[in-house]
């Protein structure tokens, strides 16, 4: 390992996100996603690697590390999978081999293409139709093809014999081979499903909002509720989407900044506020009440504002008690506005988001000033799984009253709560290593970093210079008083 490699094992961070690793000709050897970058990227150094005989002749190559952190590890498998996509790693496994993601292969060059979902990829399909993905939850869009299916029927005959397949007699076969449809019928229904998997799907999902409130207003609730569910499926289908793998892997920050601020307009018709500008969400990190810190994160028009995040260090708190100590972060931070002495801080948000649920609404409302709109972001009492993926619930304060709120179009209030945790959680980690890395020395009068050094040099630990007596201290620091204040400290 040479130093350069060194260096930057020691400055990783402990965040999720994808790395690559670099020969001396900066060529991409191999892109790899880890739920924590540090530790993933040093075991390749650390361990024997004996399960990976291919890798192992890789390391000795590496001259340089390249991370990107993620937002999540979603994000953080998109990016590796585009990235290898793109550069073709030498020492990575073909994507086409990997049964872990889920694609939508559509055959676009046969007289009659045909939409299938694939766990592999086989050589040269790339070039004979297109692949839509990777989806990390195949649940979801077996169900979302199914779904398209419906809406535009397509074949899937083997043999094409169409009139002998029970797709064909229920309506999800067209019978291209029957000469029931026309070639350019058959074809306009193909290129609509290219254009919903190229995310222009927001006119067909505005259609199903609408029949979902119609039945909602007719008390027909299963309809609505069988269209919600479909809805979502589809929403999370073109975030999805937005991953393709021949799109930069790197848009993917500006696609999502793009659903932020649509969904920042929907809050305001969801909430009846007008005009929604600033959102503010708090989250708190500490282990057992202690080394406690509050993280405020910012959205800005629909834009994270990373210039006015801020870390509030709970000061009146040392038992765990996560409300008690967001009360504190909010009346301390709410405090400022009326000083001005900060300007990011002296900026009145229309939306305070907190990490909790009821408990932790009902325990800030009162240092929230008048006029701002408080809610609560939290898992469900009784964790539910859709497509994989985790369900968030949502509280507000209307009124007095703290009430569950059916909230369609999360995502910024999501990504903000995401955003909080992760800056709250780099803080602390950030704070712990300052903090593991003092010495029993740093509060002593007179020892600076120098004279620590001569003491390390002369005697090696904290335990041989309690053990040393003053006339060797004092021959290391020239200070019987110093010595003596050593010698007392540490006894």
């Amino acid at each position: 390992m040479n130093e350069k490699v060194r260096i930057k094992l020691e400055t990783l961070p402990n965040t999720v996100g994808i790395y690559k690793f670099l020969d001396k000709e900066k060529n991409v050897l191999y892109v790899g996603k880890a739920l924590n970058l540090k530790s993933r990227v040093s075991s390749y150094f650390r361990d024997s690697l004996m399960d990976r005989p291919k890798i192992q002749p890789m390391i000795p190559l590496i001259d340089d590390i390249v991370v990107q952190e993620a937002n999540n590890e979603i994000e953080a498998l998109i990016l590796e999978s585009a990235l290898i996509k793109e550069l073709l790693p030498p020492f990575n496994s073909d994507l086409r081999d990997d049964k872990s993601y889920a694609w939508i292969y559509i055959s676009t060059r046969e007289e009659f293409p045909t939409v299938k979902i694939v766990r592999s990829i086989k050589k040269g399909e790339f070039k004979r139709g297109r692949m839509f993905g990777p989806y990390p939850s195949g649940y979801t869009i077996k169900r979302v093809y199914r779904y398209l299916r419906r809406i535009y029927p397509f074949c899937v005959c083997k043999n094409k014999d169409c009139k002998s397949s029970l797709d064909y007699h229920i309506g999800l076969c067209p019978g291209p081979y029957a000469n029931s449809i026309s070639k350019e019928e058959y074809r306009k229904n193909i290129n609509n499903i290219i254009k919903f998997l190229n995310g222009k799907q927001s006119n067909h999902i505005k259609r199903l909002e609408r029949e979902m409130i119609m039945y909602s207003k007719k008390q027909e609730f299963e309809k609505a509720g069988q269209l919600r569910d479909r809805i979502n499926d589809l929403k999370y289908v073109g975030e999805s989407i937005e991953f393709t793998y021949y799109d930069d892997a790197f848009s993917y920050r500006s696609k999502r900044e793009k659903a932020r601020k649509a969904s920042s307009l929907s809050l305001e018709l969801e909430l009846g506020i007008k005009n929604i500008k600033r959102i503010e969400c708090y989250d708190i990190s500490n282990m057992q009440g202690k080394n406690a810190y509050g993280s405020m994160v910012v959205a800005q028009e629909g834009e994270l504002k990373r210039s006015d995040y801020r870390i509030f260090k709970i000061k009146g708190i040392d038992s765990p008690n996560d409300p008690g100590m967001l009360k504190e972060v909010l009346s301390r931070r709410f405090k400022k506005i009326e000083k001005g002495v900060d300007s990011s801080l002296s900026s009145r948000p229309d939306i305070v988001l907190i990490d909790g649920a009821s408990t932790q609404i009902s325990t800030v409302k009162e240092s929230v000033p008048e006029g701002i709109f408080v809610m609560g972001i939290s898992k469900g009492k009784h964790l539910k799984r859709k497509g994989g993926l985790k369900v968030d619930e949502f509280w507000l304060l209307k009124d007095g009253e703290i009430l569950q709120a059916n909230i369609q179009n999360s995502e910024i209030l999501i990504d903000l709560r995401n955003e909080a945790h992760r800056f709250a959680i780099s803080h602390y980690r950030r704070k712990s290593l300052q903090e593991s890395k003092k010495s029993l020395l740093d509060n002593i009068p007179g020892v600076g970093e120098k004279r620590k050094k001569e003491l390390k040099k002369r005697f090696g630990s904290i335990q041989d210079i309690k053990k040393a007596s003053i006339e060797e201290i004092v021959d290391v620091v020239k200070s019987e008083k110093v010595a003596k204040d050593i010698k007392n400290s540490l006894s």
